[in-house]
């Protein structure tokens, strides 16, 4: 057997971009060189190691065992070929996931503070839902992802991190008495803006809030954190979202906090691929995030 590294970042950028076509562009060969190496892997394995499904490529049961150990391979190939650079430049190679809340708000700053404290790069970021960070972890498309630690998938390996509380905010102008702590049912009949159905703040709201509210009055639903608290600033309702995102326009008097009874929270975890080889780089990442964690008590605000 004669394995080479070409076949090896073939196989790797198939498995992630899921098409020759998308995989050559990333490569920067053409697509019948790619393909050509990818057939010249699986014969080597005498072994099938995707699903041929119209102009896609899907990993098999036999590629996604061997996956892991080539994305291995490639990562500490690529360590090699810099080892005699700047840290900085391995940094800027890593790919890390957020979900939308930790990835507006919170992700930028801790990159800046990482930054300035240890000396390192950027790291790509990619924000966007659960499940799709999920399916990038499973194609090792992304290195690690911080996301809330109720998503399951037998393949990730979590990590718990830090909480985030969930509040009820309100328009400035809002008559709701705030002199004491709300139920959910002084609520009734109260106008809300709300996430989209399928995702993880609107799974909250509705097992938290709607669930419990006997007239349900859904005024506007987006996809989007900062178009909710816009909306909420504009009067157009209440919202249900995460203190995190919501804790600047509470500071600048665009939209107000009601006191609740209840309190909400939800667990953010780091989460890598089971079977991830953790490099010093990444290693590195998860340790600063891990200090930050430790280190940090997100102040409740009124």
């Amino acid at each position: 057997m004669n394995i080479t590294i070409r076949q090896l970042r073939a196989f790797l950028a198939v498995a992630q971009e899921g098409s020759i076509a998308n995989a050559s562009e990333k490569l920067f060969l053409t697509r019948p060189a790619v393909s050509q190496t990818l057939q010249e892997l699986e014969r080597q394995f005498d072994k099938k190691l995707f699903h041929r499904v119209s102009n896609r490529l899907i990993l098999n049961a036999e590629g996604k065992r061997l996956l892991p150990y080539i994305d291995e391979l490639i990562q500490r190939i690529n360590q090699i070929e810099n080892f005699f650079t700047d840290d900085s430049d391995n940094y800027r190679k890593l790919k890390i996931g957020a979900t939308k809340s930790i990835g507006n708000y919170l992700l930028p700053k801790l990159l800046q503070q990482n930054h300035a404290k240890n000396g390192v790069g950027f790291p790509t970021v990619f924000v966007g839902s659960t499940a799709d960070i999920c399916a990038k972890l499973q194609t090792t498309e992304l290195d690690m992802a911080l996301i809330e630690c109720a998503a399951y998938d037998n393949f990730l390996n979590k990590l718990p991190w830090i909480s985030d509380e969930m509040i009820v905010i309100a328009p400035v102008a809002s008559r709701i008495a705030m002199d004491e702590p709300l139920t959910v049912s002084d609520l009734e009949r109260e106008p809300w803006v709300v996430r989209e159905m399928g995702s993880g703040s609107r799974e909250l709201f509705e097992s938290a809030i709607g669930s419990r509210l006997k007239h349900k009055r859904v005024a506007l639903e987006v996809n989007a954190t900062e178009a909710i608290i816009s909306a909420v600033t504009h009067g157009a309702g209440l919202a249900f979202v995460s203190r995190i995102a919501a804790e600047d326009a509470i500071a600048h008097g665009l939209v107000r906090r009601l006191p609740m009874k209840d309190e909400y929270s939800r667990r953010f975890c780091i989460v890598t691929h089971c079977e991830k080889f953790i490099g010093p780089d990444l290693q590195a990442l998860i340790d600063f995030l891990v200090d930050y964690a430790a280190a940090t008590e997100l102040p409740k605000t009124s």
